[in-house]
């Protein structure tokens, strides 16, 4: 019954997973919507990495300039497995990938990640560096949370995600 509702799933479609990662490679966040073990974790690590190794290089077609984050949509690298898409680009010093299925194929993952990064650059000021990523981290989790929920999309507003994130951590305190 289990794998059944895991089948519906896959086939409606749904975000299976978002990283964001150093251009050294060190995972800044990630999250799976799918319950994995570990192994099959660090095998999706690396299909991206081994997907993603040439176009996330220095000149590579997924890479773009901390000012030229509103195109992220336009420069995203593609490729699948099986019936998984993977998505992926590169801002200045941070990499960001995500894994869906059905609905969320390229075009749908790419929102999610333009979404990610718009955030992401309104908190860090438009600096896609490491240290400032870690800086936000706390807030980028939120935003991530707000994006993507059980597998599903759920806000591509930075306006909406700003304000959920403002409410919880008001809740909080």
């Amino acid at each position: 019954e289990a794998s059944e509702a895991v089948y519906e799933a896959r086939m409606s479609g749904r975000v299976l997973s978002v990283t964001v990662a150093s251009a050294s490679g060190h995972v800044i966040v990630e999250r799976f919507y799918e319950r994995l073990p570990e192994t099959t974790q660090m095998l999706w690590r690396r299909r991206l990495h081994e997907a993603s190794e040439a176009s996330l290089g220095e000149r590579g077609s997924a890479m773009l300039d901390a000012s030229d984050f509103a195109r992220v949509e336009e420069g995203c690298g593609v490729a699948r497995h099986g019936e998984d898409c993977m998505v992926w680009c590169g801002v200045g010093d941070v990499r960001f990938y995500a894994v869906g299925s059905g609905q969320y194929d390229e075009f749908g993952l790419a929102e999610v990640l333009q979404t990610l990064v718009t955030a992401i650059a309104a908190m860090t000021k438009k600096r896609f560096d490491e240290s400032k990523v870690f800086e936000h981290y706390g807030m980028i989790c939120l935003a991530l949370d707000d994006i993507v929920v059980d597998g599903h999309v759920e806000s591509v507003s930075w306006d909406q995600i700003r304000r959920t994130a403002k409410m919880k951590l008001a809740a909080e305190t």
